[in-house]
């Protein structure tokens, strides 16, 4: 046999099957941001929220976005779009860093210059003591995604994870798979976590085998500690600035469970006090759930310190509808700023 021969024949063959397989990448695009790629109808398809949002973040049907990170990512957005009359996408991200959280809510204002309601929930990504934020975790995140130049996404479109999302994405067109999320990013993620199991969360909530304190703190804001810094309410700050044109801005914070806020008292308090302040000079509405309440006492509403049940989003799901209605009254398991 020819050598040479073969060897042109191999590397012929080796260069079709990329073009191929990069042409195919590009047509079916699973991500959602190729200029000329085929009309498909495409769905919120791969497992790392950081590669299927941005698509959502630009999608011109919706008009208000809930950020964060897991702690609100059971929002469900269509039970606000019902009781508010808007299109909610919930773009909160497992683990998401607050400069992640910034990207996103950068994305979506920057191509939704009427947005009518902002979201923002707050938890540990947002209360570390640091003097520099966190960017990343060990989640790809793809900063390539959050520019407004498509074109140049082409140049990281051609590896082994976008073939695999673009066959997950043919799969959901041919209805033989579901998307892995909504069309406006929900998902009820504790359909993972299996059976509820008391005995198991107890352990999960309480790591010594008991609770630190009979009962948890009232946990108010406070401003005791003027030389901790906060280096991601930097970050806070600006989102709250450009988002001066949005009709109405929340803060949530999160419910987390009692013992975890108790161990931690003195942190909770003085972060809090930070962004309420930050959130008054930029006239947001806040709701605090870190608070003695029936949610934050029950370990029955909680999976483990930081994710609670659905029952509770439903409660905080009516807390935003009462403040954006201003609706307030009877017996709260939250407070207001």
């Amino acid at each position: 046999m020819d050598c040479t021969k073969f060897l042109k024949t191999l590397l012929t063959s080796i260069g079709v099957l990329v073009v191929l397989v990069y042409g195919l990448i590009l047509l079916v695009d699973p991500y959602q941001n190729v200029p000329f790629s085929l009309p498909l109808d495409r769905a919120p398809i791969s497992t790392n929220q950081r590669f299927a949002y941005p698509a959502l973040a630009r999608n011109p049907i919706f008009n208000s976005v809930i950020i964060g990170s897991s702690t609100v990512r059971l929002l469900n957005p269509q039970n606000l779009d019902n009781a508010i009359g808007t299109r909610f996408a919930n773009l909160a991200m497992n683990s998401a860093t607050a400069y992640e959280q910034k990207r996103m809510h950068e994305l979506f204002l920057r191509h939704h210059p009427v947005t009518d309601y902002v979201v923002i929930g707050i938890d540990d990504s947002w209360c570390r003591r640091e003097t520099e934020y966190k960017k990343y975790t060990f989640r790809a995140f793809p900063e390539w995604m959050f520019n407004d130049n498509s074109w140049d996404d082409l140049l990281y479109m051609f590896n082994d994870k976008a073939l695999e999302n673009t066959v997950r994405l043919l799969e959901y067109v041919v209805g033989r798979r579901t998307a892995k999320y909504e069309i406006n990013g929900y998902r009820n993620f504790t359909m993972d976590f299996g059976v509820y199991d008391p005995r198991v969360v107890r352990a999960r909530l309480y790591p010594n085998g008991v609770p630190l304190v009979r009962r948890i703190p009232q946990i108010p804001p406070d401003s005791q500690y003027p030389s901790w810094e906060f280096a991601a309410h930097d970050l806070l700050s600006t989102m709250l600035a450009t988002s001066s044109e949005v009709k109405g801005t929340i803060i949530i914070f999160a419910p987390l469970h009692g013992d975890y806020l108790a161990r931690s008292e003195a942190l909770y308090r003085e972060c809090k006090g930070r962004i309420v302040m930050l959130g008054q000079e930029y006239g947001v509405k806040m709701i605090d759930f870190m608070i003695e309440s029936e949610i934050t006492s029950s370990d029955e509403k909680f999976w483990d310190p930081l994710h609670f049940r659905n029952e509770v989003a439903r409660m905080v799901e009516s807390s935003i509808v009462d403040v954006l209605a201003g609706t307030l009254g009877g017996q709260r398991q939250y407070v207001t700023y």
